[in-house]
C-alpha cells in the first residue's frame, strides 16, 4: 500500500493544568518521595520551572496513572485510554473502529496503514498502547516494537501484536520484541479492554 495514512477519533483539546509534587500527593494520597521517585525514574513526565521547582501536567499525570492502571481521579477529568492501531489494510482498521464505537467514552482510537509513520506518531501523540500488526510491508511489527523499547520515554507504552497466524512461536517472537500479548485476527475487543483495564461493566451501563 501507498504512503500511510493517519485518523484521529473524538480528539478533544484542554488547557492542561500543572500540578506540585505535593498536589499529586495530596490527590493520589501517597508520600511526596513517592512522587519525586516517579519523576527521577523517567515514568512520570515533569518539567523545571525557572526557579527550579517540579511541575507536572494535567495530561501526563493522567497518562501515567492510566499506564500503570491506578485509578483517575475526577479532579483529571477523563480516564480515556488512548489507543493508536497500525495495520496496513484499509478494510481491517474499519472494522476494528466500528468494533471500538460502542465502548468511544472509554478508548480514544488513532489509526495508520504505516510502520514508519506509527514511530513517529508514538512520540507526537504518546498513546497509552499500541496495537500493531505483525505483517506490515514497510516495517513491520515485530520491529516497531523492538525500536520503541529502544527508547526510554516510551516504556510505558503498553504495546499488543495481532497476527492471523496465531501460532506459539509468534507469541514468543511478539514478547521477545517487548509486546505484552499477541492477539489473533480478527481482533477481539474484549480482550484488549482486559489488557488496558477499560471497566467493561462501567461502559456497558451507559
Amino acid at each position: 500500500m501507498g504512503s500511510g495514512m493517519m485518523q484521529q477519533e473524538g480528539s478533544t483539546a484542554m488547557t492542561d493544568q500543572l500540578y506540585t509534587t505535593h498536589d499529586i500527593s495530596r490527590l493520589l494520597q501517597v508520600d511526596p518521595s513517592t512522587v519525586s521517585k516517579w519523576i527521577d525514574r523517567g515514568i512520570l513526565m515533569a518539567f523545571r520551572t525557572p526557579g527550579g521547582h517540579r511541575r507536572v501536567r494535567s495530561a501526563d499525570l493522567r497518562t501515567f496513572l492510566i499506564t500503570h492502571q491506578m485509578p483517575v481521579p475526577e479532579e483529571l477529568g477523563s480516564g480515556t485510554v488512548r489507543l493508536l492501531v497500525v495495520d496496513d489494510e484499509r478494510a481491517v482498521l474499519d472494522a476494528i473502529k466500528r468494533a471500538f464505537k460502542p465502548f468511544a467514552a472509554q478508548v480514544e482510537l488513532q489509526t495508520t496503514t504505516s510502520g514508519v509513520e506509527a514511530l513517529l506518531l508514538v512520540s507526537e501523540q504518546k498513546p497509552h498502547g499500541m496495537i500493531i500488526d505483525l505483517n506490515m510491508p514497510d516495517i513491520d511489527g515485530l520491529e516497531v516494537c523492538r525500536r520503541i523499547r529502544q527508547r526510554k520515554q516510551m516504556e510505558g507504552v503498553r504495546l499488543i501484536t495481532m497476527t492471523s497466524v496465531h501460532t506459539a512461536d509468534v507469541v514468543e517472537q511478539s514478547k521477545q520484541a517487548g509486546a505484552l500479548a499477541c492477539l489473533a485476527k480478527p481482533l477481539d475487543v474484549q480482550q484488549v479492554l482486559e489488557l488496558f483495564r477499560v471497566p467493561i461493566s462501567l461502559s456497558a451501563k451507559r
